[in-house]
């Protein structure tokens, strides 16, 4: 490679990370707060808590959409339709704020869903189509650092927040931020021209084509079962935490800073060995060792120390796994990237509606060792269709 085109390429790459983290934080700090403080949120609507994973289920399940938006994606570009979300995003946290009751939840908790679908596949297919593929794990991890910046840094004021001025203000703070990046993706590179075969083919026979290649379906599939293993951890630790250990929301907004390092450390591990160690390999060992940590966390309970030490270890499995999935996710289909990303949405998104809820149930009746179980199960069997049909690149 000319050292011109690696010089361009690089610079490619810094306009990229310098973009999609500003808004990556605003939008991950609107999806991520739910979790920890679903407790507090719920009681704030005046409802219950698995009233709560009903509307964090009826979320996940606004993914329907979302191959819609990536084949449009596709043929158009990402930029109008990132903005399209940040605003869309924006409407549904100030409109949360100001409700009260189940009833009342539900139209906002809509808008956040879709928002949410239509924003994250298609940066990562953004950011996919101008980073080469031998490049594309350290990038993309680099940009997933915002999540963990989120846990780290941002959950732990959101919690200090509410307990100093209530559960609406850190909504409407985060819907002035998610108009004030709104205009952000237009500073993103412009696609490049997509071949005929993309804008000849309708959304139906884009999916189609996707679906029917064995290593993008399992692909796909291994993204929705890692999401079904993870929600049955992150629906209920925060009320885990509160039941088992008193803990208020500014101390749970604590722990979430330790796992926000965790999931730093877990970024800045697969943006540095992903793409020598191989997407399809990491992806492997993440999800074993996401089933090894759910499986002890029942154990831990007897100290707040030792169960911290075991959600910081699932929570650095997770997001090796997520992270390094991503790279692996984009190369299944080159050709329609956008489509395949928000198929994967889609995939999680059935996942998570069922795990939100169940889980969150589970925790009810079983406690943690009944939602660990769950998650155990999904990551047991990510781990077996990832191993055997998925492929470490898809259709060339």
């Amino acid at each position: 490679m000319p050292l011109v085109e690696t010089q361009s390429s690089r610079a490619r790459a810094g306009r990229l990370i310098a973009v999609a983290i500003p808004m990556r934080l605003v939008v991950d700090t609107a999806v991520r707060l739910f979790y920890p403080f679903l407790p507090e949120i719920s009681r704030g609507l005046g409802i219950t808590l698995s009233q709560g994973g009903l509307l964090l289920a009826l979320r996940s399940a606004m993914v329907f959409p979302s191959p819609l938006f990536g084949a449009w994606s596709d043929r158009h570009g990402p930029r109008a339709l990132l903005t399209a979300a940040l605003l869309t995003q924006a409407a549904g946290l100030w409109w949360l704020s100001m409700v009260q009751g189940l009833a009342a939840a539900i139209p906002p908790i809509v808008l956040l869903g879709l928002a949410s679908v239509a924003f994250i596949p298609n940066l990562q297919a953004a950011i996919a189509e101008h980073v080469p593929f031998h490049r594309r794990g350290r990038v993309v991890g680099i940009i997933e650092f915002s999540w963990a910046i989120t846990g780290l840094v941002i959950l732990p004021i959101v919690g200090v927040m509410m307990v100093q001025h209530g559960w609406q203000a850190p909504l409407r703070i985060l819907a002035g931020l998610s108009l004030a990046v709104a205009p952000l993706p237009f500073l993103l590179p412009r696609r490049t021209r997509p071949p005929a075969i993309v804008t000849q083919r309708s959304f139906w026979q884009m999916a189609s084509a996707v679906w029917r290649l064995p290593s993008a379906r399992a692909a796909i599939l291994v993204n929705g079962l890692i999401f079904l293993a993870s929600e049955s951890f992150f629906v209920t630790y925060g009320a885990w935490l509160e039941q088992s250990f008193g803990l208020a929301p500014n101390q749970i907004g604590r722990v979430a800073a330790l796992l926000g390092l965790a999931e730093l450390l877990a970024s800045g591990a697969s943006s540095l060995f992903i793409d020598r160690l191989g997407k399809r390999r990491g992806v492997s060992i993440g999800v074993v060792a996401m089933a090894v940590a759910l499986a002890l966390l029942p154990v831990l309970e007897s100290s707040l120390a030792l169960a911290v030490a075991g959600m910081a270890a699932f929570t650095l499995a997770f997001e090796w796994s997520i992270v390094s999935n991503i790279s692996l996710l984009s190369e299944q289909a080159p050709l329609a990237r956008g489509t395949v990303m928000s198929l994967s949405v889609v995939a999680s998104g059935i996942t998570r509606t069922a795990s939100d809820y169940l889980a969150v149930t589970l925790f009810e009746r079983g406690g943690m060792t009944a939602a660990a179980l769950f998650g155990v199960i999904g990551a047991a069997l990510a781990f077996i269709v990832l191993r055997r049909w998925v492929q470490e690149r898809g259709a060339e």
